[in-house]
């Protein structure tokens, strides 16, 4: 007799064929049949008007620290989320060399990932990390190797290319890592230290990247007005090296370059045609967050976080970097204040940061110098500068995969990182019917799995891991808004990682049965 029987759903089974109604079995964690008439069950659910598809797979997620501090991972488990996929953009904590590294890695990205002190913090390769999450987290894991942990291991946060001594150092933490269980690298190339890196260096890592059957993911150096001209340099690193290539949450950044992704997609196709195997991702909104640091001028982050606060205490160069602030090319009447720690700031949180600089009486440029002081470099910002015709045509593409780039962080977060695939389902699937239900379970699961070389989840057929989601596709919805950005969507009742129930009518089951894959 099987564990459980799902009886009367409609399958979509990720790969982009048509749905059709099946029961579905599982025993001993693994799909045992798909089909009509399948018998009895230890247990049976009843899926009659709903969907059953894979589990999502969120190929672009920071839940490095997230998942150790608070392992159930509610804001993933709850929308269907199964496998998430990190590090990202380069940010990340292993491997590290020394204490010293670890150090800089923890203060630099505070903002980003919180400091919890539940987490033990005394790793230091790839393989000791991933032990860290074996059989008490939520959620599959699937680790790619941060560029910029590596980097500040071997050069700090030097402000130039790397020396040959120093490549051939980052070559060989790179191929231990892949050897410790990494599936591919991933770089930020709009931060430092990975903003001073030249291409050679990527594509160096890259190689080896590529010879161990990796893939490499990459916040380029820009999504603006130098789009074009970043996407060149990535494509570059994916022809040279012959690493499959993930663009990062593939997005047009301010008014003035709306409709630009027809180009940045144009050039994805035609590298395609030449070979290059290059996808996606973008997540369904159009605002992005990271560190409010991240505005600074390059100049003034060079050295790390402690070099940044003196700069900020010298009269001279704070003048400046508030006078580089104030100039940028940032809508500041749509960017808005997140992620605070300080009590006196929370009462700023969800306001745009031109509305707070009035409110405190002075320039935009200064409040950002203030705001970084005042929270110890660990604010975050949302900015409201994406485009929806471009959102919509890069979720439309057939190279693009779903991925939330969710933050875990305090006060008022990005509504993506609770709403990111509801929000598909809702919007763009039944609403406004830019994508198919098959086409969008697709881009959630099958075309992630095969991106990563997974290949026991992402379908719904017999032998697969049962990594599954049932839901309600008339009733499906994220509820997660800027305002309240931490609610979990609605129509989502059931949701199994590795055969084990962990949702359950809107419940956390409170099983911890993610595997590091």
């Amino acid at each position: 007799m099987n564990d459980l029987l799902i009886r009367g759903g409609a399958v979509v089974d990720g790969s982009g064929s048509p749905r059709f109604v099946a029961d579905v079995t599982v025993q001993g964690g693994r799909i045992t049949a798909v089909g009509r008439d399948l018998g009895a069950a230890a247990r049976v659910i009843d899926a009659t008007r709903l969907v059953v598809a894979p589990g999502f797979i969120d190929i672009h997620t920071h839940a490095d620290i997230a998942l150790l501090a608070r392992p159930e991972h509610l804001p993933k488990v709850m929308q269907g989320v199964t496998t998430e996929v990190f590090s990202n953009c380069g940010l990340g904590f292993a491997p590290v060399t020394s204490a010293e590294a670890m150090a800089t890695q923890r203060r630099y990205l505070k903002g980003l990932f919180g400091d919890d002190e539940g987490v033990s913090w005394d790793w230091r390769g790839v393989g000791e990390f991933l032990e860290q999450m074996r059989g008490r987290i939520g959620t599959n894991a699937l680790y790619l190797i941060p560029h910029g942990a590596v980097r500040v291991s071997v050069m700090g946060m030097a402000e130039r290319p790397a020396a040959r001594d120093e490549l051939d150092v980052m070559v060989r933490m790179v191929r231990q890592g892949m050897e410790e269980g990494a599936r591919g690298m991933s770089s930020g190339l709009w931060y430092a230290p990975m903003s001073y890196g030249a291409p050679e260096e990527t594509i160096e890592l890259c190689r080896v990247v590529a010879e161990r059957g990796g893939f490499w993911a990459v916040h380029m150096r820009e999504y603006g007005d130098g789009l074009l001209d970043a996407l060149a340099e990535v494509i570059r690193v994916g022809e040279a090296s012959g690493v499959p290539v993930q663009v990062s949450h593939l997005q047009t950044s301010g008014p003035h370059n709306a409709g630009r992704s027809h180009e940045a997609l144009a050039m994805i196709d035609a590298a395609r045609q030449r070979g290059v195997d290059i996808l996606c991702d973008s997540y369904p909104y159009v605002a992005g967050s990271t560190l409010l640091q991240a505005m600074l001028p390059t100049w003034a982050v060079a050295g790390g976080p402690e070099a940044i606060l003196r700069r900020l205490a010298e009269p001279d160069t704070r003048q400046r970097i508030a006078a580089d602030l104030a100039s940028q090319p940032r809508d500041y009447e749509h960017t808005y204040l997140s992620g605070t720690r300080l009590a006196t700031n929370e009462r700023y949180e969800g306001r745009p940061l031109r509305a707070i600089a009035d409110a405190r009486g002075m320039d935009v440029g200064e409040l950002v110098c203030r705001l970084l002081e005042e929270e110890d470099l660990l604010a975050c910002f949302i900015s409201h500068h994406g485009n929806e015709e471009d959102v919509r045509n890069v979720l439309a593409h057939p190279a693009q995969v779903v991925g939330s780039d969710g933050l875990h962080l305090p006060g008022k977060p990005h509504p993506r990182l609770h709403g990111t695939f509801p929000r598909v389902l809702a919007r763009y699937v039944r609403e406004e019917r830019l994508l198919s239900l098959e086409a969008a379970v697709r881009k959630m699961t099958g075309a992630s799995a095969e991106r990563m070389g997974l290949t026991d989840r992402g379908f719904v057929r017999s032998g697969m891991v049962a990594d599954l989601v049932i839901f309600d596709p008339a009733a499906v919805a994220d509820t997660a808004t800027y305002e309240e950005p931490n609610r979990y969507p609605v129509g989502i009742p059931w949701v199994l990682v590795n055969g084990q129930m962990v949702k359950e009518a809107d419940r956390h089951t409170g099983l911890l049965v993610g595997e590091v894959l």
